[in-house]
């Protein structure tokens, strides 16, 4: 079995999804495999009607045009292309939790790129032999 990386993500900010982004794509350009586990915000930003519209910045929001300006200067791809890239390998899983899923009414059709939605359980035992947990 080769490496794995699991990731639950409770945020919902373009910045740290951003960030979440990268990771995944290293990972599976590395040839690992990559679980993704949506909680609350990060349910939320996987909304089709939210996706490419979110904005938000945990931190330093003051400097949020900025870097937007930057990002668009410098021709780089949003967090969702990053992780839509990585998903074309295969190797990139994302689930909603399920909790979050009634919490916000939405079933697995109101999301981009999840391929299911499940409990905190069946994740945990989809993850119990990862190389590498973050949470975000």
């Amino acid at each position: 079995m080769g490496e794995k990386l699991a990731m639950v993500v409770f945020s919902g900010s373009a910045d740290r999804l951003t960030g979440m982004a990268i990771l995944a794509g290293a990972a599976s350009a590395m040839d690992w495999e990559v679980d993704i586990f949506l909680q609350l915000w990060g349910v939320y930003a996987f909304k089709k009607d939210v996706m490419k519209k979110n904005l938000n910045f945990s931190e330093f929001n003051e400097l949020k045009e900025a870097v937007l300006k930057r990002i668009q200067e410098l021709n780089l791809p949003m967090w969702f292309d990053i992780l839509r890239e990585a998903k074309e390998t295969g190797k990139v899983y994302i689930y909603a939790c399920s909790t979050a899923a009634k919490a916000w009414n939405v079933t697995k059709d109101d999301l981009e790129m999840v391929d299911d939605i499940i409990g905190a359980g069946e994740f945990l035992e989809k993850i119990k032999d990862a190389n590498v947990t973050l949470f975000i």
